[in-house]
């Protein structure tokens, strides 16, 4: 059933199985679960309890633009080409589940629950993440009225969120207006379908729109660090 008749579901779940990850890796391979240590800089903030799970080519290269006109201005440009972490998962984005999927394991859950737009990068990279260590995804994906009941198609990332044994629930732009049309209403949402899936059984993770919560934002601080030492040798350099 649709939790208060707001979201179609559009196949039934199906059993989760978790990957079984190392705890203590000797080398850094993709799907080991690492400890991280805050950088020296952020120390005083409480490091994430359960470590991160390997996701991405991290760390990705920085790479020197050479521009012309900012040369002449004696401007240094590099582009941090984060691009390069792994196509399925979006860039940056890996960044952010590194640490939210290495919770979701330890939490015991067996899927992950979260929302966006119908062609939603977040969404489409976070069932890639899920898939990697072995959970089911739920995504529920904001779609104009017209399009509401219908078949979504298999256009763009919809194919690839299909590729990756997602399963679609559709919510209708009204009804999200109804709920408040913001963030909080997203986060309602992504409620309503996770209490559906406890009643079935399931132990869902939620993750928020973008994945932006305060454990995901050890990501970007680990991309700061990274970028800092990169730099190192080039200011050594410049020297």
């Amino acid at each position: 059933p649709n939790p208060g008749g707001l979201v179609g579901q559009l196949a039934q779940p199906s059993a989760g199985r978790r990957l079984a990850l190392p705890r203590t890796p000797m080398v850094s391979v993709l799907l080991q679960r690492l400890s991280y240590t805050p950088p020296p800089w952020a120390s005083a903030l409480a490091a994430p309890t359960h470590g991160r799970i390997k996701l991405g080519h991290l760390p990705t290269p920085l790479m020197r633009w050479a521009c012309g006109a900012l040369s002449e201005l004696g401007v240094r440009w590099s582009i941090k080409r984060d691009d390069l972490s792994g196509n399925e998962l979006s860039g940056n984005k890996v960044r952010k589940l590194e640490f939210l999927m290495a919770e979701a394991v330890a939490g015991g859950h067996d899927c992950v629950v979260t929302i966006g737009g119908v062609q939603s990068n977040h969404c489409r990279a976070t069932a890639a993440a899920a898939r990697l260590v072995g959970l089911d995804a739920h995504l529920i994906l904001l779609v104009r009225d017209k399009s509401f009941g219908d078949e979504p198609g298999l256009q763009g990332n919809l194919l690839l969120d299909r590729l990756l044994g997602a399963t679609l629930h559709l919510c209708s732009g009204s009804d999200y207006l109804r709920q408040g049309g913001d963030l909080a209403a997203m986060n309602r949402i992504n409620e309503q379908v996770a209490a559906e899936l406890r009643r079935q059984g399931r132990v869902p993770y939620i993750v928020p729109v973008g994945g932006t919560t305060p454990l995901g934002t050890w990501g970007y601080l680990s991309a700061v660090e990274e970028l800092r030492q990169q730099l190192q040798p080039e200011e050594g350099a410049a020297a």
